[in-house]
């Protein structure tokens, strides 16, 4: 069978930077763990989904993602300076350590930590990848037609009708 809507495809992949050889960012292999979606419905990045049309297990597939199809560019607006107090006194503070903080809202917001004194602290609210090309390699393990539970279980979550 051949990837195309309503299909289930698990896949395995690696992320890299850098280039298809370059800095492993992560991989679904280390981890022991393939991942699966429904096909044609938004479930992972759109020009992953482009890139799998019409291929079958047994495939492997390459993907290079420029940034405005991933996370984006890097904002420099996004790198700013919090009061130190605003970090609970119990989180050891350290350069690269990522945080998630709570708006009053309830929307979380991950951040890293630049720098850190006293007084404040210097965070950067870009996701890691924000401004970097992703390179995907794509071991395509099964494909095979989505049962209808698992599309209403989809559409359920998406708050969706079928």
């Amino acid at each position: 069978m051949k990837v195309g809507n309503n299909a289930v495809v698990t896949m395995d992949y690696e992320l890299r930077v850098n280039g298809h050889d370059g800095e492993l960012v992560e991989s679904s292999m280390e981890k022991g763990t393939p991942i699966s979606f429904i096909y044609g419905k938004g479930m992972i990045i759109p020009a992953i989904e482009e890139a799998l049309k019409d291929k079958q297990a047994g495939d492997v597939v390459r993907v290079e993602i420029p940034p405005d199809q991933a996370y984006g560019e890097r904002n420099e607006e996004a790198v700013q300076k919090i009061p130190r107090h605003f970090i609970p006194p119990h989180i050891e503070l350290k350069e690269g350590l990522t945080l998630v903080m709570q708006t009053p809202q309830g929307e979380e917001i991950g951040m890293r930590v630049l720098d850190f004194d006293d007084k404040e602290v210097t965070v950067d609210l870009n996701h890691p990848l924000a401004g970097k090309t992703l390179y995907f390699t794509i071991y395509i393990k099964e494909v095979r037609e989505a049962t209808a539970d698992e599309l209403l279980e989809l559409a359920n979550r998406q708050g969706k009708s079928v």
